[in-house]
Order: structure tokens, then sequence, then C-alpha cells
């Protein structure tokens, strides 16, 4: 999909958005549903000869994936809530904001070496 769709365009503009990411081979902007189908033949191409198969996957998963792997890397909260376009981090927070044991066991240890730095 990479290869496909990310192209680089700063003459779209919807509605005051600019800097959209997929776009069709021609270079208009990707249909909702066309990315739909495309992740669908990705993922079926995909599965065909992968050992770990991932059953689902939708462009609404990659927009959690995404909200989580960006807090995960210390995103200040309001800055990604105004990128989800949420009109409350409480939303972007609780609702896309996953919290898995890895990051749970990260936090605790980066919070107890910044305690030793400061014995």
């Amino acid at each position: 999909m990479k290869s496909n769709y990310f192209v680089e365009r700063k003459d779209i503009e919807v509605d005051g958005v600019e800097d959209f990411v997929f776009f069709s081979e021609k270079g208009y902007l990707l249909h909702a549903v066309a990315f739909r189908r495309e992740l669908l033949h990705f993922l079926n191409s995909y599965n065909k000869n992968a050992k770990n198969k991932i059953e689902c996957l939708t462009p609404h998963m990659l927009r959690h994936t995404g909200c989580t792997r960006n807090a995960e890397n210390g995103m200040d909260l309001k800055v990604l809530q105004y990128l989800m376009g949420h009109k409350s981090s409480k939303i972007t927070n609780d609702v896309y904001n996953h919290v898995t044991q890895e990051r749970v066991i990260q936090e605790v240890l980066k919070t107890a070496k910044n305690q030793l730095k400061q014995a």
C-alpha cells in the first residue's frame, strides 16, 4: 500500500485541511471505501503466506493503533486530541489510547530509573 498510496501532494485542500496521506494511483484523494477495499486486498495477500494470520483489519483499527502508538511515544495529549479530531481529550485518552502489559512495564521501569537518578 505504501508504494501505491503515499504520494505527497500539497495542492489539495478539503474543508481547510491539507497534507492528506492516501491518494489513488492517479493522484486523487482515496475514498474511504476504496481504502477499505485496498486494505482487505493487502490483508488477504499477507495471509496467504503468513505464519501468523491477521483475522481482521479495518481502517478504524488503524486509527486506534495510530493513537496508541503516538501516546506510547510521548505525544502530548492535547496535540493527539487535535490530530484525532476529538472535541474532548477524554475521548482520545479513554477510547483510542490503549494500554498494553508491555507499555505498563516500560512506564514503571522508566519511573523507577528516574527515581534512582534523583536519589
